[in-house]
Formats: C-alpha cells, sequence, structure tokens
C-alpha cells in the first residue's frame, strides 16, 4: 500500500502575496511542509502540484517529486476546488492521499504520522480496490480544532446557539455542546475515492482533533506573523 502526501501551492495568493515561499523557520512555508511530511513514518512520498516551474524545482531540491498543474486548476475564479481537488488527484498514483497545505505550518510529523495510523485503524477501507470494508463507519480522516464558545445566530434578528442567556444559571463555555471546526491541516481518504467524489473528504468522515498549538492556520498577514511568533518562541 502506498500512501502519498500531497501539496499544491499555485504561483499567486490573492490575501498573502506569494505565500508558499514566505520565510518559516530554517526556509519557506512550502520547505517547512516538505520536510515535515518527509520525515513521517507512514507517508511513502511527498507529491508537490504546482503551476510554478520556481516552486517545482526547489520541491524537488528538497526530494519531493514535482508535478506541474495547468494555469486553469490554480484560478479561484475559473475552477472550483472540486475540479482542482480531481485534476491534482489525475496526476498521481497511490494507493491513499494525505492532503496537506503549507498553511499549516506547525503540525508536526507525528500528528501527521498518528492521522495515517487512525485512518487505516478507523476507516478500514483498503483491500485493493479501495473499497470499505470490516463494518467502517468512516470512510476518511480530517483535522478539526474542539470549540466550546458562546455562539450566536447574527443576522436581522441574534439569537444565541446552544445556550440560554435569559433563563437560569450562566453556562460555563467548559459545559457547553462539543463543537468541532475544520482547520484544514489533514485531509486522508483512498485516491480511488477522491478522484471519484473530487473533494477532500467522503460523507462520512472520522473527526481527528489536532493538538491545539498546532493547528494553527494562515490566510492574512496577521496570522503570519503569529505563526511564526509560535513556531519561533514555542517549537525551536
Amino acid at each position: 500500500m502506498k500512501v502519498t502526501a500531497v501539496i499544491v501551492a499555485k504561483r499567486e495568493s490573492r490575501r498573502l502575496n506569494n505565500k508558499n515561499m514566505l520565510p518559516f523557520g530554517r526556509s519557506n512555508l512550502l520547505g517547512a511542509k516538505i520536510t515535515e511530511l518527509g520525515g513521517c513514518e507512514t507517508i511513502d512520498e511527498v507529491v508537490v502540484g504546482s503551476n510554478c516551474d520556481e516552486m517545482l524545482s526547489f520541491a524537488r531540491s528538497l526530494g519531493a517529486e514535482g508535478v506541474k498543474r495547468e494555469e486553469v486548476y490554480c484560478d479561484e475564479d475559473a475552477c472550483p476546488a472540486n475540479r482542482m481537488i480531481g485534476n491534482m488527484c489525475s496526476l498521481i498514483d497511490t494507493d491513499v492521499v494525505v492532503w496537506a497545505h503549507c498553511t499549516n505550518p506547525l503540525i508536526r510529523a507525528k500528528t501527521y504520522d498518528e492521522s495515517v495510523r487512525l485512518y487505516l485503524k478507523k476507516v478500514k477501507e483498503y483491500d485493493g480496490r479501495g473499497q470499505m470494508s470490516g463494518g467502517s463507519l468512516f470512510d476518511s480522516l480530517i483535522s478539526v480544532d474542539l470549540v466550546q464558545e458562546h455562539f450566536w445566530h447574527g443576522g436581522n434578528f441574534s439569537y444565541p446557539l446552544y445556550h440560554d442567556p435569559y433563563h437560569g444559571e450562566h453556562v460555563l463555555a467548559k459545559d457547553l455542546p462539543k463543537l468541532y471546526k475544520q482547520n484544514g491541516a489533514i485531509f486522508i481518504q483512498s485516491h480511488e475515492k477522491m478522484k471519484e467524489n473530487s473533494y477532500f473528504y467522503g460523507e462520512n468522515p472520522y473527526l481527528f482533533t489536532t493538538p491545539e498549538e498546532e493547528s494553527f492556520d494562515i490566510n492574512t498577514e496577521l496570522d503570519y506573523r503569529v505563526a511564526k511568533h509560535i513556531y519561533e518562541n514555542f517549537f525551536i
């Protein structure tokens, strides 16, 4: 069975210019992700898909396989995520895909290894044809953060969700219902199923809670600065 980590890294980024090549640790966000995934015991190869020759050359210099993607699949306006995922999966040959993003730079190798082992244990879907076996309820795995907060529904008429501040005693956040937020760090699914559904996960994903200090996601300049601060002060 072959397990492949996939990183997609396009040339341009709207919210954060040249995001994937921003300095991080001893390298940049792309380099840090390749290095971390390359140190995993459960991952056989790392593949970087990009429309940028510079990124592909850099990825290959770190031992990853570089796959050239067509421009149309790197354009968010012209190509929805589903088509992008389906196209990327058509460019590789493997059994299990571990989809990883450079924008979650704090996920450690041991966390990736734990997620892959849990996938193989919980999903039990790989039998050589990508079919579910063993009566598993799950068909994929996604990484999530546990969230227990006082949520409100907004709009013209706002009201609290999962708590009632107007009757009885105040409910502490720790006693509120447990909700889970998809953090985008890890998606695992059989290659066959990911090609078939052209999405990160199937209909019944197993929710894998990542360590709080690792799941930070970069979308903005502020996020990037915070992630660097966390890494430099708590990870090195």
